[in-house]
C-alpha cells in the first residue's frame, strides 16, 4: 500500500509534513509547464478543445513558462514545494488594473494534494507579494474552484468570454465563459489563515498581522488530514 506524503497509516502516527513556498526560477519552468498542462487537461476540459488539451498543450506551456521565468518583469511566480515534488504554483501580474489590482493569472495544485491547504497558502502569499487588491478569472463550469474562492472571502463579479490560448479561436470549445472574484482588501484573505492558526495553535494573530508575516515566513508545516484528497 502506497500513502501520500503526510497521509495517515492505520497503526502508526500522523506524518508531520512541511510545504516551502518560494518563488520560482527558470529552472522550475519544465515543472510547472506539466502540472499547468495537467491541471488544464483535468479542468478546462469542455471550455478548451480536445484536440488542444490532448495535443500541443504540454509543449505551449513550456513555451509559455519559459519565456515568463526567464525575464519576470512586472510579475512574481511562486510554488510550492514537499521535498523534491511541485505541489502548486501561482503567477500573479502586479498592479494589473487600476480598479481590480493584481491579477492571479494562474493557481493550479497538483490533483492528488487537493484539500490540503496548498490553495489557500498560495494565494495568500499572492496577496501578500500585491500589497493591495487582487483579482482571478475563473471558469463558469468550474463551480469547484468558485466554492474555493468564496470560502476564502472572493467576492464574486461579473461574467465575459474567455480568451483563447495563445489567442487561437480553434483552442477553444464554443463560446466559455469566465467569472471574476476579486479580494478588494488582501487581509479578507489573509483573514482565513490567521483563524485557522488561532484555532490550531490557541494564538491571537490578526489578519493584519498575518499579512505583515507573509515577506519573512516561508515553511510551515501541516497536518494532512485522513481521508482528504
Amino acid at each position: 500500500m502506497t500513502t501520500r506524503p503526510g497521509a495517515s497509516v492505520p497503526g502508526k502516527p500522523r506524518v508531520r509534513t512541511f510545504m516551502l513556498l518560494r518563488t520560482a526560477t527558470p529552472a522550475d519552468s519544465s515543472k510547472i509547464a506539466d502540472l499547468h498542462a495537467d491541471s488544464w487537461r483535468r479542468h478546462y476540459r469542455g471550455a478548451y478543445s480536445d484536440t488542444f488539451l490532448d495535443g500541443d498543450v504540454a509543449a505551449d506551456r513550456r513555451t509559455v513558462w519559459s519565456a515568463r521565468l526567464a525575464a519576470p518583469t512586472g510579475s512574481v511566480t511562486i510554488v510550492a514545494e514537499q521535498g523534491d515534488h511541485l505541489t502548486g504554483f501561482v503567477h500573479l501580474v502586479i498592479d494589473h488594473d487600476p480598479v481590480w489590482g493584481s491579477l492571479v493569472d494562474n493557481l493550479h495544485v497538483a490533483h492528488d494534494q487537493h484539500r490540503n491547504g496548498i490553495g489557500t497558502g498560495l494565494l495568500t502569499r499572492a496577496a501578500g507579494a500585491a500589497g493591495g487588491p487582487i483579482h482571478l478569472w475563473v471558469l463558469r463550469q468550474n463551480t469547484a474552484a468558485q466554492r474555493f474562492y468564496r470560502a476564502v472571502g472572493g467576492q464574486a463579479g461579473e461574467t465575459a468570454l474567455v480568451a483563447p490560448p495563445g489567442g487561437d479561436p480553434a483552442r477553444l470549445h464554443g463560446s466559455p465563459e469566465k467569472l471574476r472574484m476579486s479580494w478588494p482588501d488582501p487581509a479578507s484573505l489573509v483573514a482565513v489563515t490567521a483563524t485557522k492558526a488561532n484555532d490550531r495553535t490557541g494564538s491571537t494573530i490578526t489578519p493584519r498581522m498575518a499579512l505583515q508575516q507573509l515577506g519573512t515566513a516561508s515553511t510551515f508545516a501541516r497536518r494532512t488530514p485522513e481521508g482528504s484528497s
